[in-house]
């Protein structure tokens, strides 16, 4: 028995991913009925509630590595009816009311660049996507990270999270810098700025100061792009030790 799930949302944003998500754990294509999610995360499912509940993690796991890999939250995808195809090719779905999955991506994904030979080379910012989703299934500390990533939180509490998630992962802040991920100096400013109630007010992981305001905090948006760099070159890193 085969199982799909049918995805709705911006064709644009569909298309994009349907461009990159071919791999066993992670299939997004088109037909006749629209866009349909498959994966191996399926195939020992007896039922469509058993097939919801891994779509939901998959598309949980989405919206973590679509933001980022194109930034803050646009347009969603979401998750639709669930169809199955017998032996015989017979087809059935199964819905649910008011289902609330949802995906959030950025249109437009795709960008071209005309090489100095005159070629014209297509760039896809979603295409390391499926990896990341891969990884996930290998790695929970992956899954958790994407996980938080699409709840959507880039405020100092959840980007202080997920910089303590990166670093247990890889043994500590000496192994970051050791990578060449970010310097000390960086880790000690964004750690500095995010507990500093004189800098942030409630914003800070402190409600009262306990050490000397940094002299130049990090701003937040500094904040997320350090922070999204090192999750970024953690999850290369992973991808490259399973090649």
């Amino acid at each position: 028995m085969k199982w799909r799930v049918h995805l709705a949302g911006d064709t644009g944003e569909l298309r994009e991913l349907a461009a990159v998500a071919q791999t066993p754990e992670l299939i997004i294509r088109q037909d006749d009925d629209g866009y349909l999610l498959e994966s191996t995360r399926f195939e020992d499912a007896t039922t469509p509630d058993e097939v919801r509940a891994g779509a939901l993690t998959l598309v949980g796991f989405l919206m973590g590595a679509t933001a980022l890999a194109l930034g803050p939250p646009a347009k969603p995808i979401t998750e639709g009816a669930i169809e199955t195809t017998a032996e015989d090719g017979s087809k059935q779905l199964y819905a649910w009311a008011n289902s609330g999955v949802s995906c959030v991506v950025i249109a437009h994904a795709t960008v071209s660049r005309t090489l100095p030979d005159g070629t014209v080379e297509t760039i896809h910012p979603l295409e390391p996507v499926p990896g990341w989703i891969a990884a996930a299934r290998r790695y929970h500390e992956v899954g958790d990270v994407l996980r938080q990533l699409g709840e959507g939180g880039r405020d100092w509490n959840s980007l202080y999270q997920l910089r303590e998630k990166v670093a247990a992962a890889i043994g500590g802040d000496e192994r970051i810098a050791a990578r060449g991920w970010a310097t000390g100096a960086e880790l000690r400013c964004f750690n500095h700025t995010a507990n500093s109630h004189a800098v942030l007010g409630d914003a800070a992981r402190h409600g009262v100061q306990i050490t000397e305001p940094p002299a130049n905090p990090m701003t937040l948006g500094e904040a997320r792009q350090l922070i999204e760099r090192l999750i970024r070159s953690w999850f290369g890193g992973l991808r490259a030790s399973a090649r």
